[in-house]
């Protein structure tokens, strides 16, 4: 625990902490608020796709929830795998790995706790990305022209169920950003292969076979881990897996990457 404390207190002085936070927050509150303003000046127009279904599932409750989930975890996804490369290649190249094995800390312990500290900061991050985009979501509503809709116990609920989903999927894709930096010992190693499995992740989508293959690693199940909601006419949000299946198999993959990224850590060598 001690040495987890000391991870979020080393994580959360760092500039890149904010500036990721920032980022992401921006794009979820540019997101909807550029909903409703699109919205109010050109209502239900063909061109630019925003039916008054589409937008009342956006900007009111309750489908604004699945809504704001299914964008704060789009943009927090990619945003959190380059935030994690990079903090865990710093663990290499900055030397904190080496100080911490100087004053007799356990290689796998450390590295485990390292990603712990991580974990809970994303988990920060997630939540305050949550509430920002539900206040951003109602104001959109509020400039489109939309009644805010209702928000009762069970739907609130649920939401607050999806948000820990949410967590534990973003934890299990972030694993894979953390294994390859803590193998490769670099920051620049884990960001461009994350970049890269992100990108051929989303492209294999369109090939039926390999599609199939690819639903069960950790870009495809982290996504349907969390049970996103569809919008209204489209299948966006519907998962290849069960919810429940995904999540199983995210865990899996996170504790097997954590296994690897600590072995890893063990056995390298340390220069300098």
């Amino acid at each position: 625990m001690t040495l987890v404390l000391a991870g979020i207190r080393k994580f959360n002085t760092r500039t890149a902490t904010l500036v990721s936070l920032l980022v992401a927050v921006v794009l979820v509150v540019i997101e909807f608020v550029v909903v409703g303003a699109a919205y109010r000046a050109a209502p239900n127009d063909p061109n630019n796709g925003l039916t008054k279904d589409t937008v009342t599932w956006l900007l009111t409750f309750p489908g604004l929830i699945d809504a704001v989930l299914s964008i704060t975890f789009g943009f927090g996804s990619l945003i959190a795998l380059i935030y994690v490369a990079v903090a865990a290649g710093s663990e290499w190249t900055w030397g904190t790995l080496k100080i911490a094995v100087a004053r007799g800390e356990s290689r796998r312990n450390y590295a485990l706790a390292t990603f712990a500290s991580l974990s809970l900061i994303l988990g920060a991050g997630l939540a305050i990305m949550f509430l920002v985009g539900i206040a951003s979501a109602v104001a959109g509503g509020l400039i489109a022209g939309l009644p805010m809709g209702t928000l009762d116990g069970p739907t609130l609920g649920g939401a607050l169920a999806k948000l820990v989903r949410a967590w534990i999927a973003l934890v299990g894709l972030a694993s894979v950003a953390y294994a390859v930096s803590m193998i490769a010992k670099s920051q620049m190693a884990g960001v461009g292969t994350v970049i890269g499995l992100f990108i051929a992740s989303t492209i294999v989508t369109l090939i039926p076979v390999i599609r199939e293959i690819f639903k069960y690693l950790p870009f495809s199940t982290s996504s349907d881990a969390v049970g996103f909601g569809s919008q209204p006419g489209t299948s966006l949000g519907a998962a290849s897996l069960d919810p429940n299946v995904a999540l199983v198999v995210t865990i899996a993959w996170l504790i097997g990457l954590l296994a690897i990224a600590a072995i890893a850590t063990e056995r390298a060598e340390i220069k300098g």
